[in-house]
């Protein structure tokens, strides 16, 4: 969707993959793949408007998912682990506002926990930095961004997301 970036010879490495067996022992995989730009501006659009969408999937810079759901309970909330990379910090913090937002659409009961400083409607959340959480009728729903990456995970226990976040933003 973007030729000049191909043609301009930029070069990204790949995203590094958390030990998902170790830290997901008492999950079973349901699904894994990519997440494409294609991807992030249907979500873009989906949670916020057309031309927010058009804004944001340009920068874009890989991203994979993974499902996942607790052993030996298929009636379990179906747990994911979400990571992107963004050109910028700036647009990390976008997306995170964004999917934010999708948070408040999709769980009609999400909470946020006591002493967020989060507005209560989300729809005007522009840029969302740091590490927060929403209590939902499926589980604990959390988005954490650091610099320039965002990691969201959905219905997993508190500790296995703690594993994520160490994985995923830890210095090589």
């Amino acid at each position: 969707m973007e030729p000049q970036t191909y043609i301009s010879g930029e070069h990204l490495p790949p995203l590094p993959l958390p030990d998902f067996k170790h830290i997901l022992k008492n999950y079973d995989r349901f699904d894994v793949g990519a997440i494409g730009e294609f991807d992030v501006a249907v979500l873009a659009e989906q949670y916020a408007d057309h031309e927010t969408a058009d804004k944001i999937y340009p920068n874009w810079r890989g991203g994979y998912y993974y499902s996942a759901r607790l052993k030996g309970n298929a009636s379990a909330p179906l747990g994911l682990i979400f990571v992107s990379k963004w050109a910028t910090p700036k647009a990390a913090a976008q997306f995170a506002a964004i999917y934010a937002r999708g948070v408040q659409q999709r769980y009609k009961a999400a909470e946020a926990p006591a002493g967020s400083n989060l507005p209560p409607d989300l729809k005007m959340l522009r840029s969302l930095s740091g590490d927060h959480a929403w209590k939902t009728q499926d589980g604990d729903v959390n988005i954490s961004v650091k610099e320039n990456s965002v990691l969201v995970t959905e219905s997993l226990e508190s500790g296995v997301t703690d594993q994520f976040r160490h994985a995923v933003f830890a210095t090589p």
